[in-house]
């Protein structure tokens, strides 16, 4: 059964003191610390799978640690693997650290001490692992706080799996978070895809990226190269030659988009400027042109050529 919890149920003042046994409670032995003591905000909502299960995390800046003493407290053998969904974090143990950024994912061992920092709003999906079941698909030592590229490829697929869990029946989910234990096991042995030399397939890796963020408001050649672990010269490198650079590449894949919806009866009510809005266009007069110059027709004769609108349909 889905379970919440919130600091909305404490007084102001005894929120954070709170948060801290709320993840206690979610999670395991934590601790946790924080600039913001006279009022904290922070969810968890915790799905069982099994003998696995999901929680998603949204709360405010903190800094939380699995100490030595927090291990012999409540010892729990496992892995817990984290996918930034919101703001940044950085995740620590056994001499590494990676710096994780939405759509990014790592894995930390419960048995061992680590350290997560928040610096700012958040939000994370955090996926746990029984130890024996993940260490039983891996033939080596599990690489933790290591970032998994999900740009593509298996970690693509992990994100997408963690993404969906929420939304299935239980019983599904369960079955899936299975499966998705299995791919995690995978792209943990699995070395990065190289993506810096060039050639088809680096290419058509941006471009997958590319599609995956259409929408983000963030998207932009830094957001990607960081993604694909390239430097913004080498990623703008991958468009040299080609068709389209990297900007046009994104403002067309955004129009294909507005384009598919303007055509498609189940969004026949909605106005072209939401339209625009969800292809990822922040500003409706940049869209008309855009739109316009590439397929001849504004957005809204494109609508009536395709759904047959009668006046006062929405524009």
């Amino acid at each position: 059964m889905t379970q919440t919890w919130s600091t909305l149920d404490a007084a102001r003042p005894a929120q954070f003191g709170y948060w801290r046994e709320l993840i206690c409670a979610a999670f395991l032995a934590l601790t946790p610390e924080s600039d913001l003591r006279d009022g904290f905000d922070g969810t968890v909502t915790q799905w069982p799978l099994g003998a696995l299960s999901l929680a998603r995390i949204d709360s405010q800046r903190q800094r939380v640690r699995r100490t030595e003493q927090d291990i012999a407290r409540v010892p729990r053998t496992g892995y817990y693997a984290n996918l930034q969904l919101r703001g940044t974090s950085e995740m620590r143990q056994d001499g590494r650290a990676t710096v994780l950024r939405p759509g990014d994912l790592a894995v930390v061992d419960t048995g061992e001490p680590f350290a997560f920092d928040f610096g700012d709003d958040f939000r994370q999906l955090s996926f746990f692992v029984p130890g024996p079941l993940l260490a039983a698909q891996l033939p080596g030592r599990v690489r933790t706080a290591t970032r998994i590229g999900t740009a593509g490829g298996i970690g693509a697929a992990v994100r997408h799996a963690l993404q969906a869990l929420p939304s299935l029946p239980p019983e599904s989910a369960a079955r899936l978070a299975v499966h998705t234990c299995g791919m995690l096991a995978v792209a943990l042995d699995s070395p990065a895809p190289a993506v810096g030399r060039g050639g088809r397939r680096s290419h058509a890796l941006a471009v997958a990226d590319i599609e995956e963020h259409l929408t983000d408001d963030d998207l932009s050649p830094a957001a990607t190269a960081r993604r694909l672990g390239v430097s913004v010269r080498a990623l703008h490198g991958l468009f040299a030659g080609r068709e389209r650079s990297y900007a046009a590449t994104v403002r067309r894949l955004r129009l294909e988009q507005a384009l598919r919806d303007l055509q498609d009866p189940a969004r026949g009510r909605l106005r072209v400027i939401d339209i625009a809005a969800d292809a990822g266009f922040a500003d409706v007069t940049s869209f008309h042109r855009a739109f316009r110059r590439e397929y001849g027709r504004t957005p809204a004769q494109v609508r009536t050529t395709a759904l047959g609108e009668r006046p006062g349909h929405p524009r």
